[in-house]
């Protein structure tokens, strides 16, 4: 049955083509006898019809902005833009057709990063998604681009879109340990009233997570939860603020009838940075991240935290530090819990220590049974170890009682950041 189907398609070409020539006939008679046939002819215009579309539609693609990070060898650094409440692409894109992803990704100065542009879902009206959950999708969105496959990664989030940058990070230390900095504009650190005021009547869960309301679990938790984890410390906050009242109807004043200031100055800048002040930018809450040109505040401030944060490649090295000489009786066992063994770092290459190992070495006089264990690494630079070994006990008889001692040798595996040279 196969061969029957194959000899039958075999067939049907060879209606397509012309009749035998001559053997001496000329390319012209052979091209004109080719495209007198009606049915020949039509295919060929089909694949060409075909042909150029596909060409046209992957210029359109190529010419439309570099919106993910699927180049085989992405570049040392990534540059990911993240919307806020009913935000979308769209959000970067102002009033004379400027798109500032665009303008980043055309900027020489930027030549050594990828422009990622995410997005989540944030309906106009009932959202029902939560930050946290809104966090999650944010970074599964990220990993699906291979934003987190570079080895510098730096954020420009607007509004809601800082919040949940600092819960996914949160959420995922491996991944924040790639990331310099966040430039934030306009994120309601300490909540913001529009928010407080439209949760009345819209049961979307994130006007609550961004309410200023003294009892916003949320933000309370957010925050301490960034003061204390030490796989993010090491991660700058530069904050930018606006200085006028948004418009009713515009973005999130569609729910007031007047025009009202979005977020405070106090809540814009909550938790930043202290030696870095703060941005004025003097547009409204939707405007401000809407640069006209590259001499635009918004994207100066960008452009500025850029060049203080060089491009890094992270490496790691193993560093061993000795702890001298533990001494046991003869017939005694000295253990602990707890041996916090340091390591100094170096802050202004970000190193972290990510994992240690630890081993007996130089033993005398001491049984050969002894355990040791890394129980705990501290980012900052502290090894936790239990240990524990037992002396060798009586060699000489009732008088022959030795000491025995021995040192710990423990092996620490260092996480850096290397500038790369631009």
């Amino acid at each position: 049955m196969g061969v029957e189907l194959i000899a039958a398609r075999v067939g049907r070409f060879r209606n397509l083509l012309p009749a035998p020539v001559p053997q001496r006939a000329t390319f012209w008679f052979l091209s004109r006898q080719t495209f007198n046939n009606k049915k020949l002819k039509e295919a060929v215009v089909r694949c060409v019809v075909k042909l150029f579309w596909g060409c046209l539609v992957a210029c359109i693609l190529v010419s439309s902005g570099c919106f993910s990070a699927h180049a085989d060898s992405p570049k040392p650094r990534v540059i990911v833009f993240v919307h806020g409440l009913h935000g979308s692409r769209d959000t970067w894109r102002a009033s004379n057709g400027a798109y500032w992803p665009d303008l980043i990704r055309t900027d020489p100065h930027f030549h050594n990063s990828d422009v990622v542009v995410a997005e989540y879902p944030t309906p106009s009206m009932r959202g029902r998604y939560s930050t946290a959950q809104l966090a999650e999708m944010l970074w599964q969105s990220l990993n699906k681009q291979r934003v987190w496959e570079h080895h510098d990664i730096v954020f420009i989030a607007h509004s809601l879109g800082g919040l949940l940058t600092e819960e996914m990070l949160l959420n995922h230390p491996s991944d924040a340990a790639h990331v310099s900095f966040i430039t934030s504009y306009a994120t309601p650190h300490e909540g913001s009233f529009i928010a407080s005021f439209a949760k009345i009547y819209d049961s979307d869960p994130l006007l609550t997570d961004l309410s200023d309301a003294d009892d916003n679990n949320f933000l309370v938790s957010l925050e301490q939860r960034w003061r204390s984890s030490p796989y993010v410390l090491g991660i700058h906050r530069y904050c930018a603020y606006e200085t006028q009242d948004t418009a009713a109807g515009a973005g999130i004043g569609r729910y007031l009838r007047a025009r009202t200031r979005v977020v405070s100055f106090y809540s814009a800048t909550y938790g930043c940075d202290v030696d870095t002040p703060p941005q004025k930018v003097n547009t409204d809450h939707i405007d401000i991240v809407k640069p006209l040109s590259r001499q635009s505040d918004a994207y100066t401030f960008f452009a500025k935290m850029y060049r203080n944060n060089p491009i890094t490649n992270i490496t790691e090295t193993v560093r061993d530090y000795k702890v001298s000489t533990l001494y046991v009786a003869c017939d005694r066992t000295n253990s602990g819990d707890d041996l916090q063994v340091p390591i100094a770092l170096n802050p202004t290459q970000h190193e972290q220590l990510t994992a240690a190992t630890a081993e007996f070495i130089d033993s005398q006089k001491v049984k050969d049974d002894p355990s040791i264990a890394v129980t705990k690494v501290d980012p900052l630079g502290i090894a936790h170890i239990a240990y524990s070994f037992r002396g060798r006990g009586h060699e000489l008889g009732i008088f022959g009682c030795p000491i025995g001692h021995t040192s710990i040798l423990v092996h620490f595996v260092v996480r850096s950041r290397v500038p790369l040279v631009e």
